[in-house]
């Protein structure tokens, strides 16, 4: 995506940039409380287990309201949703001060929160195709993933400096004063008028909408594979994040708090080039060659990374520090064109309800993989499981080329013939 481009992409939807100032302040929060917290639980106990309770807690509200949230979403005003989700989670940030030294109290605080952001998300994804034209989709996903990941860098790297700096406080009514912000910034968006059904239609109307959206996406293959995969993707990231303590003591041995700007800042990094060219390359390839392409790239680092790199010595973090660059890089070209596809083949109706049903199952594959990583790693060691989930990255990419021949075979049956 060139400069000029993008800017001119920014100039031209104001209505989006309030959107996307939201998003940006709500990351830039979320990525800032789990480093402080995850620190302050790790410092206290010396117990990954204890920190995965973190991530735990976090994921659990998907399992009460995943089915549920994206019905709702699709029911209220996205406008109302993105301003009562941030004001209230400002107000959760808040309740970390009250709790002085314990530690428990900072898990339901963490559930509170994530239970706010099934309606926060799911209300996030579906507002972009409102906000923008089809044509500028990947632009917007663009930014979107481009926040993430710098979001991402700066809860890895400015939170340990706001806490070394300011005290352990600070960085909590920052984030309260980043939510408010971003309620401030969503209620200037426009009202949107739909029409809506209504709440007392009944349990059993209800029920059947929910199943409409979980029946849509079994039904459509172009969207249920695109959501396939970004779980698949989400549960790989999970993973990967809980092994990155024990890879970075263990394998590069660097101190815990030097794999932020070490390692995930290049991941950043790779991410930011992502968007500078996923502009120009999305009109040269197709979505689902670039997402080959990503995967095929990821599984090629696990396997340098599990086969290659323990015998590398002294050389092992200069040879790291650019494949998490590339590893940027890959994810991001698998990860925006995903998105575009869910939106693009995704009606407007069911999109609340499709992204209530991405997060739900997102959920119910990630926290099994939270409880057990930890174990699995301490139990084979970090290079046996960054070799076992190369073995799974080359399963999901030749997943992903059968079911593109079958929906490619499918649409030339169904094709009408002509002459």
């Amino acid at each position: 995506m060139k400069r000029k481009e993008l800017l001119t992409f920014i100039k031209e939807n104001r209505t989006f940039d309030l959107l996307w100032v939201s998003q940006i302040l709500s990351q830039i929060t979320l990525n800032m409380i789990n480093y402080i917290m995850a620190t302050r639980i790790y410092e206290r106990t010396g117990s990954t287990v204890a920190v995965s309770l973190l991530w735990v807690f976090g994921y659990l509200p998907a399992f009460f309201l995943g089915p549920f949230s994206g019905f709702l979403v699709d029911l209220w005003d996205l406008r109302k949703i993105l301003i009562i989700t941030n004001f209230l989670q400002g107000l959760t940030m808040l309740l970390f001060l009250t709790i002085g030294e314990k530690l428990y109290p900072i898990y339901p605080i963490v559930f509170l929160y994530s239970l706010l952001n099934q309606f926060y998300n799911p209300a996030e994804a579906a507002s972009v195709p409102w906000l923008v034209k089809k044509k500028d989709l990947p632009t917007a996903n663009s930014l979107f993933m481009l926040t993430m990941q710098s979001a991402l860098i700066l809860g890895l790297g400015v939170s340990g400096l706001l806490m070394r700096f300011l005290g352990p406080n600070k960085p909590i009514w920052i984030s309260a004063i980043c939510l408010f912000l971003a309620a401030v910034a969503v209620y200037f968006l426009p009202e949107k008028n739909l029409q809506r059904k209504d709440l007392t239609a009944g349990l059993s109307e209800f029920w059947e909408e929910i199943k409409s959206g979980y029946s849509f996406v079994k039904n459509t293959r172009i969207v249920l594979f695109p959501i396939l995969l970004t779980i698949s993707f989400q549960v790989f990231l999970v993973v990967l994040g809980v092994s990155m303590p024990e890879f970075a003591n263990n394998v590069l041995q660097i101190q815990l708090q030097d794999a932020g700007p070490l390692l995930i800042m290049p991941l950043g990094m790779g991410a930011l080039l992502g968007t500078l060219l996923m502009n120009k390359i999305a009109h040269k390839f197709r979505k689902r060659t670039l997402m080959k392409r990503g995967l095929g790239v990821i599984f090629l680092i696990l396997l340098f990374f599990s086969v290659i790199l323990p015998f590398l010595n002294r050389y092992k973090l200069a040879a790291a520090i650019p494949l998490m660059f590339l590893a940027g890089l890959a994810g991001f070209f698998i990860a925006v064109p995903n998105q575009t596809l869910i939106q693009e083949h995704t009606p407007e109706r069911l999109r609340g309800r499709v992204y209530g049903t991405l997060g739900f199952l997102g959920n119910v594959a990630v926290l099994p993989c939270l409880l057990f990583t930890a174990t699995v790693v301490d139990f084979i060691g970090v290079s046996t499981f960054m070799f076992l989930m190369a073995g799974i990255t080359l399963t999901m990419l030749l997943v992903f080329d059968r079911m593109e021949s079958y929906i490619l075979t499918r649409r030339v049956k169904t094709a009408p013939v002509s002459g």
